[in-house]
């Protein structure tokens, strides 16, 4: 008989706006859901958005690929509520996708301490929300959570997921429950049978650079335009992403403001995952110098692209140069950022083809492997 995993999720499937979890959480039940069966409980309603979508019925379970999904506003998720939906589920084990989403992830714990649901294994992803980036923004909140959740003993019984050995490092150094902690590479789809198509032409003395992410500081869009100040050559910026801190983005448009005219900055709104390895395609560079990621769905998307990235050392994609992938700089490093756009700018076709071309072989490389399916089996065995 399959397992069967109930999965709370703040985001998930047709949403895009949230990011990297909704993918992870989709590659799981594709890879997956043959041999599991998977029960996820969502909002009705994409990052931002005020209301539910048009054509998906709410507070029913639905048939969603490989999964049943549960869609529902999240303002109705009460105490009694979530232990309601819980306890309609013979599930096996019971997995959450973040640490301080209050609605989807406090509450069942809370519910978990009271006794007020079965005592099943809890599997928690912290989904990048512990690393030290992150972790600084609106830090005094999330310390105090981290502290009294410590001195409650909410977390004692929970086995965390890290998608990384960073993550684990992460993980270890607020929570030190070592034994309780497994290692599980986040899932991609499958490029096994995808060859390299990039068409793109580069020209000397110009690059067309992409940023795709969520607007927030956490994101770090206002460095990655304050890195394209003093490039010489024709510079096209292309950013893509909702706008989830309006505030945060009017500071970048001020910068934006200041820039040379060679270069030219674009923001050209929100982007559907279907469309993102085209997207990438269209692009020599992926400029993402971000605070912290667990994984970076994106960075893999961008590499099955042909898209060499130009990323920060705060991600699990390291060593870069040697595939000739692209390059992970440390954020203290602000020359080399610049350096390194630079050395892209002026190359010819020819060296860009090869290095997008190597970028591809790696991203293909790096995709899911039969180790990475067992991990997650055992992830969710029951301990």
């Amino acid at each position: 008989m399959k397992k069967k995993v109930l999965i709370f999720a703040v985001y998930y499937i047709p949403s895009f706006k949230g990011g990297g979890p909704i993918q992870s959480i989709k590659n799981l039940v594709d890879n997956l859901g043959d041999e599991i069966e998977f029960y996820i409980i969502t909002s009705d309603r994409d990052l931002g958005d005020n209301e539910s979508f048009s054509n998906i019925e709410i507070n029913k379970w639905l048939q969603v690929g490989k999964a049943k999904v549960f869609y529902t506003n999240p303002a109705d998720l009460t105490l009694k509520r979530t232990e309601k939906l819980i306890n309609s589920i013979n599930y096996d084990s019971l997995y959450l996708n973040s640490f301080f989403s209050y609605k989807f992830s406090i509450l069942p714990i809370l519910l978990n301490k009271l006794k007020r649901i079965s005592n099943r294994p809890i599997v928690l992803a912290p989904r990048g929300e512990f690393s030290p980036g992150a972790l600084d923004l609106k830090g005094v909140k999330k310390k105090v959570f981290i502290n009294l959740a410590k001195v409650m003993g909410l977390y004692r019984n929970v086995t965390w997921h890290a998608t990384a050995e960073t993550e684990k490092k992460d993980i270890e150094s607020l929570f030190r429950y070592r034994k309780k902690i497994k290692v599980a590479q986040n899932l991609t789809a499958d490029y096994k049978g995808l060859n390299y198509d990039k068409e793109l032409e580069k020209s000397q003395g110009k690059l067309k650079v992409v940023f795709v992410s969520r607007i927030h500081p956490k994101k770090n869009l206002k460095k990655a335009i304050e890195f394209l100040k003093d490039i010489d050559g024709k510079i096209d910026f292309n950013i893509y992403g909702p706008l989830e801190d309006k505030l945060y983005w009017y500071d970048c448009e001020k910068i934006i403001k200041n820039l040379p005219e060679n270069i030219k900055v674009l923001y050209k709104g929100e982007v559907n995952h279907d469309n993102i390895i085209d997207l990438f395609k269209s692009h020599h560079i992926f400029l993402f110098p971000t605070l912290g990621e667990n994984f970076g769905h994106v960075i893999s998307e961008s590499l099955i692209g042909g898209c060499p990235v130009i990323i920060s050392d705060q991600t699990p994609w390291k060593n870069l140069e040697k595939y000739s992938a692209g390059w992970d700089i440390n954020l203290k490093d602000e020359d080399r950022f610049t350096e390194i756009l630079k050395y892209y700018v002026d190359l010819d076709d020819k060296t860009y083809k090869e290095i997008s071309k190597s970028a591809f072989k790696y991203g293909k490389k790096m995709s899911n492997n039969t180790s990475d399916i067992k991990k997650y089996l055992h992830l969710f065995s029951g301990y």
